[in-house]
């Protein structure tokens, strides 16, 4: 059977509130600037990360909340574990999303060092069930012929 593989875009949409207080291993690619946005011009840091709690990988996510990439600026060509927490919020805003460091809790380092060792592999893509009956449904609307006794995928 042929597999297609999804078109995705430039970046992936994950956001801070989607990885609250998930175990990940963040590898900073690039700060970028002049990125034109809805809001006009900003300034983000461009990450690689592995959701731990998930095992779920990310490429090319875009971080734009100041605190983010301050604590990631620096960082562009390391590797850094941390957890995604909430700092405090000012009168009238929202509490900022930040990094906790999550290098001094052994269990933590234990997880991302087995994972990055291969011995805990991110899940296979999930291969859902083919109702036979609701495909030839719809293979007959389109006019599909199967060709001798072969489906026609």
């Amino acid at each position: 059977m042929t597999e297609f593989s999804a078109l995705s875009g430039q970046s992936e949409s994950v956001r801070p509130a989607d990885l609250h207080n998930h175990l990940l291993i963040i590898k900073p690619v690039e700060y970028k600037t002049g990125i034109q946005t809805s809001l006009g011009e900003a300034e983000a840091i461009e990450v690689n990360l592995i959701d731990l709690d998930t095992n779920t990988e990310h490429d090319s996510v875009l971080f734009f909340n100041v605190a983010l990439r301050t604590a990631l600026r620096n960082k562009v060509g390391q590797t850094v574990l941390s957890r995604m927490g909430q700092g405090i919020a000012k009168p009238g805003k929202s509490a900022p999303w930040i990094l906790v460091d999550a290098t001094t809790n052994p269990a933590d380092v234990a997880k991302a060092t087995a994972y990055l060792a291969g011995q805990i592999k991110p899940p296979s893509p999930a291969v859902g069930s083919v109702d036979s009956a609701a495909v030839q449904a719809l293979l007959e609307k389109l006019g599909a012929t199967p060709i001798g006794d072969k489906p026609p995928f």
